[in-house]
């Protein structure tokens, strides 16, 4: 039986998601064949089952807008990889005024342009999670389609939002899962519940998608009809 076709394209990120799923290719090859950049065999012109886009989108960048709706176009299914295209992540700081380009200023998820069907955040995702996920669009069913298919639609995922969903408001039964999830420790724990050290969320959504409460408020507030792939 065929491999269904993957596409990796960064749209402009650090390459931190690129080079964590480079680090899966050997359990991606035997589940999908695999085109990058990095592995020279990247052809925009062709439909492929599945495109991962990883970075985020700069809407004052005209010509990337248009390459992501390109992109969009080409994609039976669609998965954001990565914090920075998932929810925004750090890129959310972004003021604009750096060389080389400094009219870059806004920097959204690539939710904002177009439809995504998944997104993984994380900075970066452990690799295994779209390995799983593409098990999952493989076999029609699995607990990471509902969720990966709702994140794209509340759009921003942070320590802030965990706070004040599931912390603040009695929700949090005090795994431990957020604080042991995020890569800066900007969460801690206080008479055992989470607690945010403000200034270091780079609002990557980590957090948000390993917590019990959260996912389960993200699946039945959106309940999302996962799109599966055609063959």
């Amino acid at each position: 039986m065929e491999k269904p076709k993957l596409l990796v394209y960064d749209i402009g990120g650090c390459e931190g998601c690129p080079l964590s799923i480079t680090r899966a290719l050997p359990q991606l090859t035997n589940v999908v064949d695999v085109y990058s950049s990095h592995l020279g065999n990247i052809d925009l012109d062709k439909i492929y089952d599945i495109i991962v886009v990883t970075g985020s989108i700069c809407i004052n960048d005209p010509v990337k807008v248009e390459l992501l709706k390109k992109l969009r176009d080409k994609a039976c299914i669609l998965i954001a990889y990565g914090s920075c295209a998932s929810v925004g992540g750090i890129t959310l700081f972004c003021r604009g005024g750096q060389e080389p380009k400094p009219e870059h200023r806004t920097f959204q998820a690539i939710s904002a342009v177009v439809d995504v069907d998944y997104a993984i955040p994380g900075c970066p995702p452990a690799p295994n999670l779209l390995v799983s996920l593409i098990n999952s669009l493989k076999m029609g069913r699995g607990y990471f389609l509902q969720l990966f298919a709702s994140i794209p639609r509340a759009r921003k995922l942070s320590g802030f939002d965990l706070m004040d969903e599931i912390v603040l408001s009695g929700l949090c039964i005090g795994c431990g899962a957020c604080v042991l999830s995020c890569p800066t420790h900007a969460l801690h724990f206080v008479d055992g519940k989470p607690d945010l050290i403000v200034e270091k969320c780079i609002r990557c959504g980590t957090c948000c998608a390993r917590c019990p409460r959260f996912t389960q408020i993200l699946v039945r507030k959106y309940a999302p009809k996962p799109k599966l792939l055609s063959r």
